[in-house]
C-alpha cells in the first residue's frame, strides 16, 4: 500500500486528492490548518495532521510528526491566491508578503522536512500552483 501525503487538504483540489487516493486504496495523510477541518479527512479515511505552512513552529513539528514515514507521493498543494482586483495595481506590502510566504517560502521550508520520507520510499514530489502562477 502506498502512502500519500497531501499538504493543503481541507478543501478544493486538496480534498479531491484525498477522496481519489483513499478510493484507490492508498494510505493518505492530509494536512489542514485548523483542527476542526480534521473530521472531514477522517470521514474519508485519511489521517489528518494540523499544519499552518507559514508558521515555522508547526513546520518544524510537522517534520517530527513525519519521522519514520515512507512517503510514496507528496502533493504540496497549500497556497493562497492573494487579493483579487479588477485593475492592474501593485500589491500592498502585507498582501505581497502573505502570497510570497505561503506560495514560495513555505514550500522551501517544507521540502527539507519531506526529503527523508520521500528518499526512503523513492517517492515523488508534486507542487501544485494556483492561477497566480499562470502567465497569459
Amino acid at each position: 500500500m502506498s502512502t500519500v501525503l497531501i499538504i493543503g487538504a481541507s478543501r478544493g483540489i486538496g480534498i479531491e486528492f484525498v477522496r481519489q487516493y483513499t478510493a484507490d486504496g492508498a494510505r493518505v495523510i492530509g494536512t489542514v490548518r485548523r483542527s476542526e477541518d480534521a473530521l472531514r479527512l477522517r470521514e474519508l479515511g485519511a489521517k489528518p495532521l494540523v499544519l499552518d505552512v507559514v508558521d515555522e513552529g508547526t513546520v518544524a513539528e510537522f517534520g517530527v510528526q513525519l519521522h519514520g514515514e515512507r512517503l510514496d507521493v507528496v502533493i504540496l498543494n497549500a497556497g493562497v491566491y492573494g487579493p483579487r482586483t479588477a485593475a492592474i495595481a501593485a500589491p500592498g506590502g502585507l498582501d505581497f508578503d502573505a502570497v510570497m510566504h505561503t506560495n514560495v517560502r513555505a514550500p522551501m521550508q517544507l521540502i527539507p522536512q519531506l526529503v527523508p520520507g520521500l528518499a526512503s520510499a523513492g517517492g515523488k514530489l508534486a507542487l501544485i500552483s494556483s492561477r497566480m502562477a499562470r502567465f497569459h
